[in-house]
């Protein structure tokens, strides 16, 4: 367990600083400015850190935002916190840091009255995406290309009205459903991958996607990062059935992540929600 606190202090933000470019290297697009920090702390956003003792080993990062684009509508009505960052630092990855403090963040969003709060992450992230869905109630149906420059972003929404979301903020649990019970339903896999035989390594389904006539899909992602065989292919692989199967109505409700038939397998779980129309005025 790390110590989690809310950074004010412009030596506190200097900190995060320097831990950005731990975080992000030479990547300059991904490091936020001290002058945006700064911005953040005093207007109402906020900057919540993980502490290893008096080490800063993580930093999460959110401002205020609304869930429309209608300028018409009043803004209160639509209010929502967005993360905008998530760094730790490299030596502690893995060690539930970010779970810690997207959990203290999403504490003071409830507290503040805010319905909505949200996280876009690539999508071939399977332990962001465990932690966002599986274990924190989000759902995913925004999807945009690009988004991080050359890798994609998928929008994970956490309502903090809805009871996915609040029975996991209270510790409650729901009974996981497993990949066996999912195809025990029949269950379409719209994308079972090749295998290399001498790396085993993993490469996209080399066919057309064919979206079932199910309530429910099953799309496959590599379980880890290094059993990808060929990035590039599997982000323009991943973005086209995304784009697919949320214009059909899908949306993102749940993740496995299993050992299944000898090697690890990760799957979104995608439920239909009903069609959806785009009228261009």
């Amino acid at each position: 367990m790390y110590a989690i606190r809310s950074l004010t202090r412009v030596d506190e933000l200097k900190w995060v600083m320097d831990l950005q470019r731990l975080v992000y290297g030479d990547d300059d697009h991904r490091q936020m400015a001290l002058y945006t920090l700064i911005d953040f702390t005093r207007n109402g956003g906020h900057i919540i850190g993980a502490f290893d003792g008096n080490l800063l080993v993580g930093f999460l990062v959110a401002f205020f935002g609304t869930n429309s684009r209608d300028s018409r509508r009043p803004a209160m009505a639509n209010l929502k916190l967005v993360i905008s960052r998530v760094g730790v630092h490299p030596d502690y990855r893995n060690s539930g840091a970010a779970t810690q403090m997207i959990g203290r963040f999403i504490e003071i969003a409830d507290q503040q009255g805010v319905r909505l709060a949200t996280y876009t992450f690539n999508p071939l992230g399977s332990r962001e995406a465990y932690l966002l869905i599986r274990k924190l109630g989000a759902i995913g149906k925004v999807f945009t290309p690009g988004y991080y420059g050359d890798e994609d972003g998928l929008v994970a929404e956490l309502w903090l009205t809805q009871n996915r979301v609040r029975q996991r903020l209270m510790g409650e649990q729901r009974s996981h459903l497993s990949l066996d019970h999912y195809l025990e339903a029949n269950t379409p896999i719209l994308n079972i991958p090749e295998v290399e035989p001498d790396t085993r390594k993993i490469l996209p389904y080399p066919h057309d996607i064919a979206v079932a006539d199910s309530t429910m899909l099953l799309l496959e992602i590599p379980a880890e990062v290094e059993m990808m065989a060929d990035l590039e292919a599997w982000q323009r692989h991943i973005r086209t059935i995304l784009l697919t199967v949320l214009q059909h109505g899908y949306v993102v409700t749940d993740f496995l992540h299993e050992n299944y038939e000898g090697r690890p397998r990760a799957f979104y779980v995608l439920s239909f929600d009903g069609p959806r129309f785009v009228v261009d005025l």
